[in-house]
């Protein structure tokens, strides 16, 4: 049986075009393609008022660089807002920041209530001009701290950066912004020196947040990702809700399992062969595992990105290996991490039963990782 999921996330491809081009982006198919105002009307007035037994939508509009479709933007918010629904709503937009004149961000700050906007940003100016096309100082970072106040920035790791990643994510801190960091997907990762690399920055990353406290740590180091960890189940736990309470909406009105599936990605041919995978089985292991996940202490935590497998192995459930490694020396610190916010009474605001988890984890991370 799969958990009862009462909200969804519905991806609008707006546009297939970019004003960047960052050295890891995973969109290799942008083309001009662009999604016309009325197809998008449509689907949001089916995804809002269909039985479905989901009573809460986000409304992701998305690129490429939606941003560079301002005006369509506009038009969907204000179409939206005019309406009543019988679901609850939110739209949302990761941008790249760089677009944005006076007259939109005043009206972007006018819409906060159906429209929030989270930004990519990579670090300091030294690691955002690195991945990012010398995109830093084209980005009005008070802007977004002070009007979108509880959303934090997206920060990508390259192997350029990842020897700043301690004085990237601290600096997004200090600036006012929670920070959701993640190691590229699709690149090689594959030389040695990026292990002794990542386990020092992060080290140096949890120095700062055991001395900071009020500090929410980046999503790399959230000691509660550590709950799950000792749950036994024979099947693959879904790290996403990819096909099942999500889709992507191309330019065209096809629906894609998520944005990853989408031949701006993977290319038509592969993408349309992924509107053939039923996201809502579950699939015993043993089927579709190798060994090594099969049996490693990480199974129920390991990140995994169904598009990424898709396009590296040809199946949603056969992992990329490419990030195995690094997953494992993050995970080994996370524990190092869980114990030292226990030894310094970090925990006083976490019930006794989930601290208990996660320190049950960090033991298991311990004995055999």
């Amino acid at each position: 049986m799969q958990p009862e999921i009462h909200s969804k996330s519905i991806t609008l491809v707006l546009t297939h075009q970019c004003n960047l081009r960052c050295i890891y982006c995973y969109e290799k198919h942008k083309d001009s393609s662009v999604m016309s105002i009325e197809l998008a009307k449509e689907i949001i007035d089916r995804e809002l008022t269909e039985d479905d037994g989901k009573d809460e939508v986000e409304i992701d509009l998305f690129g490429g660089e939606a941003l560079l479709e301002f005006e369509t933007v506009k038009a969907l918010i204000e179409y939206a807002e005019s309406r009543s629904y019988p679901k609850d709503y939110i739209f949302f937009i990761t941008t790249n920041g760089t677009t944005l004149t006076d007259e939109q961000k005043k009206w972007l700050s006018e819409h906060t209530d159906t429209l929030q906007l989270g930004l990519s940003l990579d670090g300091n100016k030294y690691m955002q001009d690195i991945n990012r096309c010398n995109s830093f100082d084209k980005i009005d970072l008070e802007f977004f701290a002070k009007t979108y106040p509880d959303q934090g920035v997206k920060m990508t790791v390259s192997t350029k950066t990842l020897p700043h990643l301690a004085e990237g994510v601290i600096f997004c801190h200090e600036k006012g912004f929670d920070v959701s960091c993640n190691l590229a997907y699709g690149i090689d990762w594959s030389d040695e020196e990026n292990k002794s690399v990542f386990e020092r920055e992060l080290m140096k990353l949890i120095q700062y947040y055991l001395e900071n406290p009020s500090v929410k740590p980046c999503a790399m180091l959230d000691v509660t990702r550590l709950r799950s960890m000792s749950l036994v189940d024979d099947k693959n736990l879904r790290y996403c809700g990819a096909g099942y309470a999500m889709k992507a909406y191309d330019f065209d009105g096809t629906a894609y399992p998520c944005q990853h599936f989408l031949p701006l990605s993977i290319g038509r041919e592969q993408a349309m062969e992924s509107l053939k995978i039923d996201f809502k089985e579950y699939v015993l292991e043993e089927d579709v595992m190798p060994e090594v996940c099969r049996k490693c202490v990480m199974r129920n935590i390991c990140p995994t990105c169904y598009g990424e497998n898709f396009s590296a192995t040809g199946s949603i459930h056969l992992r990329d290996m490419n990030l195995c490694p690094l997953f494992k020396i993050q995970f080994r610190a996370l524990a190092y991490f869980a114990a030292e916010k226990f030894r310094l009474g970090q925990y006083e605001d976490m019930d006794n039963g989930e601290v208990a988890l996660i320190l049950k984890s960090a033991l298991m991370i311990n004995e055999k990782l």
